[in-house]
């Protein structure tokens, strides 16, 4: 019987082609499998060991990342590149100058940072004695009598934190003394009732007062020691933070070089492919960049204008509701960030100037609280959907484990950064899954 012209086995010199190609494909594949396991292994080793350098080199490359825009409008404009470069790098350069002066000008001093201390412990008791209804020797109100005995040894443990001791102390009235601009009156009632301070639990010795002879050799011996470690990690600081700029540096000069170098790395299969996730990536982090400023802007407007509705200064207001409006990037901690800022800013005021009759010192933290409140509804009602769209749409329960992963791996910064990578992470992941289908590699 005839076979089918069809039918023919192949050669053997067919056959060991085949066998090649085979082998070269698995070979292939373990290479790249061990490869990738390795980089991102490495990858990730070095964002532990090198965590001080995380913040940094991260600012640096998303401010060099928002100002790409403007860097493609000069150049379309007829001014050069490298002149563009120059340009922006120098204005980052001056915002970064001004606004690291500004904060170092809003880092209170030695003896102010004491003097917030024995204002805020006195502002603090009489709150919680107002809430509670124990202010002029009353039993408590209902709140007091369910929680009280819960509550009094927290407050204890504020007032041990906060106290003052005996040489401290002698160091604020020394600076008061030549300070005209403190008012001796306020401060003297302060001291006093430090002095005469409330302990809602059985007396104990306060942490502070305990005798400071027996540290006073101690200190001494760490005296140098101190002066030399404070120099080292100043110079420490300045050399990490010096990364930004570099960063910000190398980023703008880029012409489309670390694309190209990654995607050389890519089979020519895959090009395609890699470009797409690429695309999808860049476009991903850029709506989130600009949603996020946006709601930022609109979150600090938006806080600043409830706060002096309800009696801050303006000045300090726009200070509370740019920590706060930044806070807010964080997810779910954000607001207990800003909560608490303006809370400690709300405990040492003297005075309210709100135009609502119903705010008094004793229910500004009350309405601080509130504020926020009204901020995080506004937020979740219309700046998110309407600024953010769908650049972030994860699930909550993925948030709020993303921000837990990043804080417990890397600190604050993990948790500032966390939803940016969960983003990033999500858009590589769905293209890369839908090109595959795409391309019929899987089902």
């Amino acid at each position: 019987m005839n076979s089918l012209p069809n039918s023919k086995k192949p050669s053997p010199g067919r056959e060991e082609k085949l066998e090649f190609r085979r082998k070269r494909t698995v070979r292939s594949r373990i290479i790249y499998s061990v490869s990738g396991v390795f980089f991102f292994g490495l990858i990730l080793y070095l964002l532990i060991f090198l965590k001080p350098l995380i913040l940094p080199v991260v600012l640096g490359l998303l401010a060099a990342y928002l100002c790409q825009p403007l860097l493609s409008s000069l150049y379309r404009k007829g001014v050069p590149r490298w002149a563009s470069v120059i340009l922006l790098l120098g204005g980052f350069m001056i915002f970064l100058f001004f606004s690291v002066r500004y904060a170092v000008t809003l880092i209170p001093g030695e003896n102010e940072q004491l003097q917030y201390r024995v204002s805020i412990q006195d502002n603090i008791n009489d709150r919680y004695q107002y809430y509670m209804g124990i202010d002029d020797d009353e039993e408590g109100n209902v709140v007091y009598n369910l929680i009280g005995p819960e509550l009094d040894p927290l407050m204890d443990s504020i007032n041990r934190w906060l106290h003052l001791n005996d040489q401290e102390l002698e160091s604020l009235e020394d600076w008061a003394a030549g300070e005209p601009s403190i008012d001796r009156q306020v401060l003297n009632r302060y001291i006093e009732n430090h002095n005469n301070r409330v302990l809602y639990t059985e007396p104990e010795l306060l942490v502070s007062e305990r005798p400071l002879e027996a540290d006073q050799d101690a200190d001494a011996s760490q005296v140098d020691d101190e002066g030399e470690s404070l120099i080292l990690s100043t110079l420490n600081v300045l050399s990490i933070w010096l990364v930004m700029p570099v960063m910000f540096l190398f980023f703008l000069i880029d012409n489309g070089q670390i694309r190209k170098g990654f995607i050389s790395m890519v089979p020519n299969n895959y090009f395609e492919m890699s470009l797409t996730v690429l695309n999808n990536v860049d476009r991903a982090i850029g709506n989130y960049l600009r949603g996020t400023v946006i709601e930022t802007v609109l979150m600090s407007a938006t806080i600043w204008l409830l706060l002096v509705l309800i009696g801050f200064d303006a000045r300090i207001a726009v200070i509370l509701a740019i920590i706060s409006g930044i806070a807010n990037v964080i997810p779910i901690f954000g607001m207990f960030i800003g909560i608490a800022v303006c809370i400690v800013y709300a405990l040492i005021m003297e005075e309210v100037n709100s135009i609502l009759p119903f705010i008094t010192l004793n229910n500004l933290v009350l309405w601080t609280v509130i504020v926020h409140a009204i901020a995080q509804a506004i937020d979740n009602a219309v700046y998110k959907p309407f600024v953010l769209g769908r650049a972030v749409s994860l699930h909550p329960i993925v948030v709020f484990l993303g921000a837990i992963a990043g804080s417990m791996l890397f600190g604050f910064i993990g948790l500032l950064f966390a939803i940016p990578a969960i983003v990033i992470i999500k858009e590589i992941l769905s293209t890369f899954f839908r090109e595959m289908k795409a391309y019929f590699l899987i089902y």
